[in-house]
């Protein structure tokens, strides 16, 4: 009997061994299973938040895309010589980040003389532009100018480029900002100054 009894119980307990290491596999298997599974759900959550985010974002009206800007520049009222630029601009977003549009600027130069007599100036002129997002609030811009000057007799038009960058601040629908631009021609800068600067007033940016 207790040749029998020993073998068994040997045999008890290499069987129980071996069920004890393959359930801590299976245990592992499960864990790992788990852990792939959860990986993979929130995956692909967060892909199913972003081709929701861009679905909305595609699938928004044209007015919603739209970016409206009107801009005050050159601002001059000392002494007897009144200068104000404005710019208006209307942008296409094409997501979060790329948007580009039309615009127009317009220029007034006025000077009091005691001699020949008083004179004013009006220049006016389109542009062209394309504008990334550099953060919320931060952006980088380049221009294409078509502007018709009155300093220049006869009056001449003006083809060049400009590069800058801007600033908004954090408001609602219309908020407000500065804009910096260099004239990328050497006349140019001579006749209107080496930077642009606009106080910018800006809808749905």
């Amino acid at each position: 009997m207790k040749n029998i009894l020993i073998p068994f119980l040997l045999l008890v307990f290499m069987f129980s061994l071996v069920d004890d290491a393959s359930a801590q596999r299976r245990g592992k298997k499960k864990r790992r299973t788990k852990e792939n599974t959860e990986e993979k759900d929130e995956r692909r959550s967060s892909r199913d938040e972003e081709e929701e985010e861009e679905e909305d974002y595609g699938s928004s009206g044209i007015k919603e895309k739209l970016n409206t800007e009107i801009k005050l520049g050159n601002l001059n009222f000392f002494g007897s010589v009144f200068n104000i630029s404005l710019k208006s601009n209307v942008g296409y977003k094409f997501n979060n980040t790329f948007s580009a549009g039309l615009g127009g600027k317009f220029d007034y130069y006025y000077v009091s003389r005691v001699g020949p007599g008083d004179e004013g100036f009006f220049s006016y002129g389109g542009l062209a532009y394309a504008r990334a997002k550099i953060s919320q609030q931060l952006y980088a811009q380049v221009e294409y100018n078509v502007f018709n000057s009155a300093f220049s007799l006869p009056r001449k038009t003006y083809l060049y480029p400009s590069a800058g960058m801007g600033y908004i601040y954090q408001g609602f629908n219309w908020t407000s900002g500065i804009e910096l631009l260099v004239p990328l021609d050497d006349e140019v800068r001579d006749f209107f100054g080496i930077v642009e600067y606009w106080i910018t007033f800006s809808h749905n940016f």
